[in-house]
């Protein structure tokens, strides 16, 4: 009979908490680019969603520009904040998940945002009378309208992108039991949503999904202020 004292397991070791400062920096970008984000798909400074046309770009000549420069750098700050949030929250199970998510939205924020803004200046100058005349600028307009598909490789890739994404994000925190479970379920719901809408309806339904984000940035931050929450 042997006398040999059993192996007791080592416990496994506690994830450290978020550091603070690095938390509240996270969850202050992650929650400037809902709002922004928001912002931008409520206002449509452009005049009507996906109307490509001069009289309507010529209209709201310095609204679009600024607007699809808003709308890739919201886009952006949303994506990048949301993946560097999730890996701070999902510390054990889930952390792969999230790592794959914060990639793949990190990579669809660069893509949307380079081809917002190169959209945003295209626009400002095929409007502007003293660079061109307003049938030039028409034709031009109209030709980009026709022939898409250089313009829907970049931002198209990044949306799509951004929104894979985010929902393997959201996957990742709804597993590790990060967030409230409902989050990420109301938000998947949304997602949804967002792509059997038009209209109105459709910028109403991306601004709620894109707000169900800032459900996040306030976890994080709780996380912040309890430094003792494994």
């Amino acid at each position: 009979m042997s006398t040999a004292s059993p192996t007791v397991p080592a416990p496994a070791p506690v994830p450290a908490p978020p550091d603070p400062v690095r938390s509240r920096v996270v969850a202050a970008v992650l929650a400037l680019g809902v709002l922004t984000s928001a912002t931008i798909v409520l206002w449509q400074p452009w005049g009507e969603r996906d109307d490509l046309s001069y009289e309507t770009l010529a209209d709201h000549r310095t609204g679009a520009w600024l607007g699809a420069i808003l709308d890739g750098v919201g886009m952006a700050a949303v994506a990048l904040g949301l993946g560097l949030a999730t890996c701070l929250l999902v510390r054990g199970r889930g952390r792969t998940t999230a790592t794959v998510g914060a990639v793949l939205a990190g990579l669809g924020a660069i893509l949307f945002a380079g081809g917002s803004t190169a959209f945003g200046v295209l626009a400002w100058y095929a409007t502007e009378p003293d660079a061109l005349a307003a049938d030039q600028g028409d034709a031009l307009l109209t030709y980009v309208d026709d022939n898409l598909a250089q313009l829907i490789v970049v931002s198209g890739a990044g949306f799509a992108l951004v929104t894979l994404g985010s929902l393997t994000l959201m996957f990742a925190l709804w597993r590790a039991r990060a967030v409230p479970t409902w989050l990420p379920i109301v938000f998947a719901v949304l997602t949804v949503g967002l792509f059997a809408t038009t209209g109105t309806v459709m910028n109403v339904v991306q601004a709620a999904q894109t707000l169900c984000l800032a459900g996040v940035a306030a976890v994080l931050s709780q996380v912040t202020r309890s430094p003792g929450r494994g």
